[in-house]
């Protein structure tokens, strides 16, 4: 049996053989008499140690997270669970990264195509750029507000795969654009595909990988959007220097072949390996019944429920917590951040013709991208061990010196490309972020994943007129108001997760009973009978536990089962 209190094989060896019942451990299993005041005060201290457990990281030493950085296997683990934790990450991992390989290729390439002469050939010129942004963040919004509802369905596990070969054929179409507006048009399309995408992947994650596993694969998820962003500045120079003009095309077309010849035959191998969140993985054939007992052990174990039914309550429980509001605030801010991220630094290179060279500018902010991919191996990996707030703090330090660098502009050559390499450290903040959504919503699916979809869906409405008035490119490549609103928004960030971590706090105090609960119920039955039946343990918005069905996983392996889980009304 999987312990999830197990911190190494050691401590396992050493267990004492009686735990006192003043300091009550999550395996206790005793009764307690709620007129006794000494056990009033008992069930209090083990409640809330219980929900600490969920949350807490196995680890013993400080430097384990510098470990565990190259380390995914660590060998306190039972041999079935590393071999059950690298299948996912063989196939659910790498998919999902291939794909958001795609999807920032995809992106990425109409700045590209911008600096390869495209604003030329096709007078796509003045803001049209500023424009086309907008439009695809306006079509991201769209499709956003659908996903929020359908990620937790058991069929949406076709709708990345689906989603991202209607992309892939959208980003073949501009390839043959010939005017401006015919552009505007497919990026709003393009946005309208790519929509879903990243809230419905980053809650998957959510659903199968615990407390010091989940900010790893999510960083891994966002590194490789940093990769295609890089891989699509040498596509694109590559595309320039050696196949313009053939076919009768220029470079920058042939850019944008090239990446949708990568994006198709990706998505099509997700309808056979991508197997959505664990709640619809019941016939995905890579999966045994097997590997799903032990994922719903591990899961529930870690505290992440089940998805239940949709009903109106939903709307109650979302609006009348914390969450929502604290992360759609901590969003916006992020992408006021991120707001000089694909445009600052591209256009500046731009702007300096007796500097750089068309390849040059293509191929110079691929650096930009390997501080980003560097920045978020360290800092996000590492908050598998360490609080994640220490690292968002740093992150928005570095901000703070950039921006108001930029703000002031007339600095050396060599300083501004030091103050550019900082902007790519956005991608830490989502990394964090998005790891921290799926821990402090862990106890209700749908709210998680309407928070995911609505927080972002919320910021990219921002990102409409956010990049119009504040990065329009007429005003390349200066951008004062532009790099002054990201300097404000990373002034705020210092200070913001604060709030995060006091509502983390309530969340502790408030759920603490239903939680030990359940890892009561998770521990008695699997030695008694070798099998866990668990609460979905859906709640109100007064935090009460609901209980509708329940998930009964055999630990041995022979069998697997999941009631009807219900969401409270």
């Amino acid at each position: 049996m999987v312990s999830f209190f197990r911190r190494n094989a050691k401590e396992e060896d050493v267990e004492p053989e009686t735990e006192p019942k003043d300091i009550i451990s999550p395996r206790y299993t005793g009764n307690y008499d709620p007129g006794n005041m000494l056990d009033a005060y008992n069930v209090e201290d083990s409640t809330l140690e219980a929900a600490k457990k969920m949350d807490s990281v196995r680890s013993e030493h400080w430097y384990d997270g510098f470990v565990r950085l190259f380390v995914w296997y660590p060998s306190f683990l039972p041999k079935e669970e590393k071999l059950l934790l690298f299948k996912i990450d063989v196939v659910l991992l790498l998919y999902v990264c291939a794909s958001y390989f795609t999807k920032a290729l995809d992106k990425s390439n109409i700045t590209k195509a911008y600096n390869a002469n495209m604003d030329v050939e096709i007078n796509f010129t003045g803001n049209d750029l500023s424009y086309a942004k907008s439009l695809y963040s306006a079509g991201y919004i769209v499709s956003m507000g659908l996903a929020t509802v359908f990620v937790t369905r058991p069929k949406a596990r076709f709708m990345l795969p689906l989603l991202e070969t209607i992309w892939g054929v959208l980003t073949f179409c501009q390839a043959a654009v010939t005017t401006s507006s015919q552009m505007f048009a497919l990026r709003f399309l393009v946005g309208l595909a790519e929509g879903p995408i990243f809230p419905s992947v980053v809650y998957t994650i959510g659903s199968w990988y615990k407390r010091d596993e989940v900010y790893r694969r999510i960083m891994a998820f966002s590194i490789s959007s940093s990769l295609g962003g890089m891989f699509s500045g040498f596509l694109q120079s590559a595309a320039y220097t050696n196949l313009s003009g053939k076919g009768g095309m220029s470079g920058w077309q042939w850019g944008f072949i090239i990446d949708g010849i990568f994006t198709v035959p990706i998505a099509l191998l997700g309808f056979a390996f991508y197997p959505g969140s664990l709640d619809q993985a019941k016939n995905v054939w890579w999966l045994k019944k097997d590997d799903l007992a032990l994922c719903r052990k591990r899961m529930l174990e870690s505290g992440v429920k089940p998805a239940g039914k949709l009903s109106m309550s939903l709307i109650k429980r979302i609006f009348c917590r914390w969450h929502v509001h604290y992360y759609t605030a901590f969003w916006v801010l992020l992408n006021v951040v991120a707001l000089p991220d694909g445009v600052g630094f591209d256009l500046w290179l731009k702007s300096r013709p007796d500097l750089y060279s068309i390849p040059d500018r293509e191929n110079y902010p691929s650096i930009q991208n390997a501080v980003g991919v560097v920045a978020q191996f360290l800092l996000a990996g590492l908050a598998d061990t360490f609080s994640p707030y220490i690292f968002l703090t740093i992150t928005q330090v570095l901000f703070v010196i950039s921006f108001s660098s930029l703000v002031y502009w007339d600095i050396p050559i060599g300083y501004k490309w030091f103050c550019f390499m900082i902007v790519p450290f956005d991608l830490v903040n989502q990394s964090l972020v998005s790891g921290q959504i799926n821990r402090s919503l862990r106890r209700d699916a749908e709210e998680r994943a309407f928070v995911i979809g609505f927080s972002d869906a919320i910021s990219q409405v921002m990102n409409i007129w956010t990049n119009i008035v504040f990065f329009p490119t007429s005003q390349a490549p200066e951008f004062r108001n532009g790099y002054i609103a990201s300097l404000s928004g990373a002034l705020v960030l210092l200070f913001l997760p604060i709030a995060g971590w006091y509502g983390d706090r309530y969340d502790t105090k408030k759920f603490a009973e239903s939680d030990l609960k359940m890892l009561d119920t998770i521990e008695a039955d699997s030695q008694s009978t070798g099998s866990v039946e668990v609460d979905a343990l859906a709640h109100d918005s007064d935090g009460n536990s609901l209980k509708k069905g329940a998930y009964q996983v055999s630990i041995a392996g022979s069998s697997s089962t999941s009631g009807s889980n219900a969401s409270a009304s």
